[in-house]
């Protein structure tokens, strides 16, 4: 190839980064993400469900299922046993999915979720709540590798121009799982199989997601088979992937070091910690609290995560055509993004501090608000690992979602200490909503004080080899520096 075609092909690359390809099978790669993701968090969110059929003695007469005699503990106990091996995991998965990518890693996911669900029904009949509790476990361990697989295959599929909005399009599946979950579930609980219908149809639809991402997906463009030359280049125009079969080593003390990937920490943490406070407290703040019965309310319980998805969706696209034009420098569009999300957390929680049963209405609008800011931090530090290093996101998300989770594995505790066994008493969710507030303005105070949003230069795959040069090319010149020393003594 002569210097002009080098040239033409070139020239082609950046006219392709400031029109745009258009479609092409990244937007495939896309839509299996996000299903990926809807997929697996229906099959964890459903338990949630499930557990109550499992133990609704009311049912014991009227239908042939197997009903158990598990009080609030058991319940609890099982639907926490998920995060046992989730948590566990985190880290181990975050550097198989960077060794092996990304879609090994999630089809075995999918492929040992289904398997686990399609199970729970037997074990149960067998060991009761302890076997059970070992499934849910067991799908903590598999399902740890998912955010940061994802996080890995973004890395490899997203140009720096198109990330934010595809970032929150595929972690958009998160609630849409969680929605999905919750009416279908309680729909299939209803019956003639009962609650044994919920995992049955779960694995099901793990079954069907295992096969659209065997056929159609690919840890990255070089190893997909349907991809053109040309969106391949334009894809990778920019993200200096590393082109040997070898894998690069992860740079590890780097990235240990690196102070802009411990300054995402500070609102991943505040993130979790709201979101644990809204997924694990909230039926019970609406029922307890402001006294709605939540029997026949799917829809109600719903409606948050319709306004979390909503935000991410919106945030994300607006922020990226911000970034684009450049409007504003990348850091400060991630720090602006990410204040607007936990300020106003942390003002739909204050608001709710001040609610009780007499305003039913707008303590669910303040909630609606809540998870709709929550879902804004989608362009904030969501994809913020991306921006540091496309190559090692999963790694560093693995991370910090680990210890964001070891974080918030002390929540219900502290909740319910601070409720003190009394969810009805609305003073005391005041004070807890107050002192979530706190954590929400303090962590992206961290935030905004130290991170930034460039690309780090050991995400280079050639970061090593180009520091040993550089250090072999500096020793003959310290050398002759330390002779003319000697020469003027």
């Amino acid at each position: 190839m002569g210097e002009k075609d080098i040239n033409n092909e070139k020239q082609e690359i950046q006219d392709c980064e400031v029109k745009g390809y258009g479609l092409g099978v990244r937007h495939l790669q896309i839509a299996c993400m996000t299903l990926n993701l809807t997929c697996l968090i229906i099959s964890r969110a459903t338990m949630g469900v499930a557990v109550l059929a499992m133990s609704d003695t009311t049912r014991r007469n009227s239908t042939d299922v197997e009903i158990f005699d598990w009080d609030k503990k058991t319940q609890s106990l099982i639907l926490s046993s998920f995060f046992w091996g989730y948590l566990v995991m985190q880290i181990p998965a975050g550097i198989v999915a960077k060794r092996f990518g990304g879609k090994p890693i999630l089809l075995f996911a999918l492929a040992s979720n289904m398997v686990i669900c399609l199970l729970v029904p037997t074990f149960a009949s067998w060991g009761g709540w302890m076997l059970v509790c070992a499934c849910r476990a067991t799908m903590g361990l598999t399902q740890a590798c998912l955010f940061s697989a994802t996080h890995t295959l973004l890395g490899q599929w997203l140009p720096a121009n198109e990330r934010t909005s595809y970032t929150g399009i595929v972690y958009g599946g998160m609630q849409i799982g969680t929605i999905t979950a919750m009416p279908l579930s309680g729909i299939l609980a209803e019956t003639a199989m009962g609650w044994k219908s919920i995992f049955y149809a779960v694995s099901g639809i793990l079954l069907a997601n295992l096969l659209i991402w065997y056929c159609l997906g690919a840890s990255s463009p070089k190893e997909h088979r349907l991809i053109s030359p040309a969106e391949k280049k334009y894809i990778e125009a920019g993200l200096n992937l590393s082109n040997e079969q070898k894998r690069p080593p992860t740079p590890w003390k780097e990235i240990l070091r690196s102070k802009p990937m411990w300054a995402i920490l500070a609102p991943h943490i505040g993130f979790a910690i709201s979101f644990v406070l809204f997924f694990v407290d909230m039926p019970t703040y609406l029922e307890k609290g402001l006294q709605i019965s939540l029997k026949n309310s799917a829809l109600l319980s719903a409606l948050p995560y319709v306004g979390m998805w909503v935000g991410g969706m919106l945030s994300t696209f607006i922020a990226e055509k911000i970034n684009n034009k450049g409007i504003l420098k990348l850091t400060t569009s991630r720090k602006v993004v990410q204040s607007i999300s936990s300020f106003g957390i942390a003002f739909g929680l204050i608001l709710l501090s001040f609610m009780g049963p007499e305003n039913k209405a707008y303590a669910v609008a303040a909630l609606i608000f809540c998870l709709t800011m929550a879902g804004v931090s989608s362009a904030g530090f969501l994809v913020n690992p991306l921006d540091l290093s496309p190559n090692y996101a999963g790694v560093m998300f693995a991370l910090l979602n680990f210890i964001a989770n070891f974080v918030i594995v002390g929540m219900p505790i502290a909740t319910s200490y601070i409720l003190q066994n009394d969810p009805s008493n609305i003073s005391r969710w005041k004070l807890l909503f107050m002192m979530m507030s706190g954590i929400c303005v303090i962590t992206n105070v961290i935030y905004v004080m130290f991170g930034i949003s460039e690309r780090q230069p050991w995400d280079d795959p050639a970061f090593r080899k180009k520091s040993d040069e550089d250090v072999e090319e500096l020793r003959p010149v310290l050398k002759d520096g330390n002779k003319d020393k000697i020469e003027k003594v």
